[in-house]
């Protein structure tokens, strides 16, 4: 899960990066558009990551529980 937490929070900081660059200076629309496109592929990767997590530890829950 080591190695997840890192990939994670490498596309965290990617996705801040974009909204950062976004935020602060005068783009195209082209390059507006690939920002964007490129946010939300991030946005679902990182949510797809913590919805697995999740899951993982739901499982986990359970399994304690007995």
């Amino acid at each position: 899960m080591a190695a997840s937490l890192k990939s994670y929070e490498k596309k965290y900081a990617a996705l801040e990066a974009i909204v950062k660059e976004l935020d602060e200076n005068e783009l195209t629309v082209n390059e507006l558009l690939t920002h964007y496109k490129k946010g939300l592929t991030l946005v679902k990767e990182c949510s797809d990551m913590l919805a697995s997590v999740e899951e993982e530890i739901q499982q986990i829950i359970e399994e304690v529980r007995i």
